[in-house]
């Protein structure tokens, strides 16, 4: 069969991206009177930690612009073990370079302790990924019917990834922002995860999908738990 190779055009780039990095000025709206006053006098106290969150929010604005450069010019082979293995390194890639940053900006132990381990898991689920590319280097492309509908969904998690992130209330805490960002990063790989899983035959790549959704989907709860205790609300 003939190798399809499409390039991979995300909407998200023009809409999602264009607002998420619009976003420069802090918006606590989300927040209740009482978490925005505790956020601008935490501010106002300590300007280290004013200028450590925006050091951090331009670090993490550039890592997903990177991102989504990197998935925008890669080409599809429309065999979809292969497409969500490349797509999900670079996924991979993103969450270990945010966890840097939290590591370099972020303040509080427990979220250190957070960007640790999902630094550890992205790099361990990445290298899999690259071993499993190097032992099935030819595609087995989906029809071309196939390949639409399979790049649409694909297209879609992406795009609801950039949503979330838009929507995330933006603090002053570095903490608090790497949770709420890290919990829409994760929900775009759990997404791509099911998408694998619904397209693709390699049993090595379901397995890796399987893992990412079951490990992920555990850490979004440990972020849930760490931002409740910091007391933002969850909507």
């Amino acid at each position: 069969m003939k190798q399809l190779r499409l390039t991979l055009t995300l909407f998200v780039t023009l809409s999602g991206l264009c607002i998420f990095f619009a976003s420069c000025q802090k918006d606590i709206n989300g927040l209740s009177g009482k978490q925005q006053e505790i956020s601008m006098m935490t501010a106002k106290s300590d300007s280290k930690n004013l200028d450590a969150d925006k050091a951090y929010d331009k670090t993490v604005k550039e890592i997903m612009r990177d991102m989504m450069h990197d998935m925008n010019k890669m080409e599809m082979t429309c065999d979809p073990d292969i497409d969500f293995a490349m797509m999900m390194i670079m996924h991979h890639d993103a969450g270990i370079e945010m966890a840097d940053a939290e590591l370099q900006y972020g303040h509080d132990a427990e979220a250190k302790a957070l960007a640790e381990k999902t630094k550890i898991g992205n790099q361990e689920s990445k290298e899999r990924l690259m071993a499993f590319l190097a032992a099935h280097p030819t595609p087995e492309p989906l029809s071309d019917a196939e390949c639409k509908v399979f790049m649409k969904e694909m297209d879609e998690t992406m795009h609801m990834m950039m949503q979330c992130m838009q929507k995330a209330p933006d603090t002053y805490d570095v903490d608090v922002d790497f949770a709420n960002q890290m919990i829409c990063h994760h929900q775009g790989a759990i997404d791509m995860s099911k998408v694998e899983l619904k397209w693709g035959n390699d049993e090595p790549a379901l397995n890796e999908a399987k893992m990412i959704i079951d490990e992920q989907s555990a850490e979004i709860i440990e972020f849930s738990q760490f931002l409740n205790e910091h007391g933002i609300i969850l909507k």
